[in-house]
């Protein structure tokens, strides 16, 4: 039994040194472009506007147009 069971892992070490290796595929993201440039002019402006916030206002009450989402109501007109 031992024989058989030495034999085994030996027959599968030799095949697995001998078979060619499968190459690995890239990921799906890999040699794509970076995307878009950021805007580093309003990703400033938008940090200053929230560095301004009082530490007690509301941040659901803004600027005219932020309530935008799906579940608002709609104003009259």
């Amino acid at each position: 039994m031992t024989v058989v069971f030495a034999s085994i892992v030996l027959l599968a070490l030799l095949l697995w040194l001998v078979l060619p290796r499968r190459q690995v595929e890239r990921e799906p993201w890999e040699g794509e472009s970076p995307g878009p440039a950021l805007d580093r002019e309003e990703l400033e402006a938008a940090e200053r506007e929230v560095r301004e916030l009082d530490s007690a206002a509301d941040p659901e009450e803004g600027g005219e147009g932020d309530d935008w989402g799906p579940g608002t109501a709609r104003k009259p007109e």
